[in-house]
């Protein structure tokens, strides 16, 4: 013989279920992020030491200038003053360049955890659905 009522699981298990796998959701998804934010630091970190290279290139650049001003004046136009002047345009021009590579690391675009936020987003549309059901 069968039974004419139909065994329903209970709700409150349904409901105690649903939150803890969106807690253990959450809790990976934080992981996730902290892994990444990690991963941008260390990218960081490199645009921060080509960003102090820059700074040590342009102090060897500016320091070249001042050698030239000075010998550009004393010698008011010897090849000496004209050949410093040119070196220490080379310095800049390498100090400008190391100083962009760094700036573009350290954008906050670069440093966004974008595979979680996507992650997020997308976990956040499967609970919608969820609720819905």
């Amino acid at each position: 013989m069968t039974d004419p009522t139909p065994q329903h699981p209970d709700w409150r298990a349904l409901v105690v279920g649903i939150l803890a796998e969106a807690r253990a959701l959450l809790r990976t998804e934080l992981q996730l992020a902290k892994r990444e934010l990690s991963d941008n630091a260390s990218r960081a970190g490199g645009g921060l030491i080509l960003f102090g290279l820059a700074a040590l290139v342009a102090f060897v650049g500016l320091t070249a200038l001042a050698v030239a001003a000075v010998l550009g004046v004393a010698a008011l136009g010897l090849s000496l003053g004209w050949a410093a002047l040119t070196a220490a345009v080379g310095f800049l021009a390498v100090a400008l360049i190391l100083a962009l590579i760094g700036r573009s690391r350290l954008s906050a675009a670069t440093l966004t955890p974008r595979r979680t936020l996507k992650q997020f987003k997308s976990d956040v549309h499967a609970v919608k659905e969820m609720s819905r059901a």
